[in-house]
């Protein structure tokens, strides 16, 4: 991939982050990244394309960055490690996460998204086994909904005490007897 191209994606996400893909033109994009609007649709061929560009360029990014943050550790490692991945991944990616925040409608992040937490459900509900949680599954299903809940807080920047409540619910998670 071509500098210039990178530097239009990376201006791009900046932009779709802070006022969403709606609310950006081409034009804004091709003056912020001090290129031509014919470069953009050279490159990519559409906004739309930009975008699905962005989402799947993102992803493969964050996976790249964060291979073997599931390796087989214990239980509750993994559990909290989990808990503390949004936490982490924001920080490391704020407008990606950002702008993914603003996508909850569009189908190819949503399909992304999907596919980056495939593997997740599956190690959690054994970690919650080997615990001895009663109901494993819905131990799953509660998780992974307050993931999803707090990357979307700090994505948006609305709750400062973010690790505090990452502490919290980690405090909460213990071999049952």
């Amino acid at each position: 991939m071509t500098n210039r191209k990178q530097h239009i994606a990376q201006v791009a996400l900046q932009l779709f982050g802070e006022k969403g893909f709606e609310h950006t033109p081409t034009q804004l994009i091709a003056k912020e990244a001090g290129v031509s609007e014919a470069l953009i649709f050279k490159y990519f061929g559409s906004k739309e394309q930009l975008l699905e560009f962005i989402i799947k360029n993102g992803y493969k990014r964050i996976i790249e960055h964060n291979r073997g943050w599931l390796e087989e550790r214990d239980s509750l490692g993994l559990i909290h490690s989990v808990i503390e991945l949004p936490y982490k991944l924001v920080k490391e990616e704020p407008h990606f996460w950002k702008l993914q925040s603003r996508l909850t409608n569009s189908e190819v992040a949503q399909k992304q998204h999907e596919r980056f937490l495939q593997p997740v459900p599956a190690l959690l509900h054994r970690a919650f086994v080997k615990l001895g949680y009663a109901e494993p599954d819905k131990e799953v299903s509660l998780l992974l909904l307050l993931i999803d809940a707090l990357w979307k807080i700090q994505a948006q920047k609305t709750d400062e005490q973010i690790q505090e409540t990452l502490d919290f619910i980690k405090s909460k998670y213990k071999a049952q007897s």
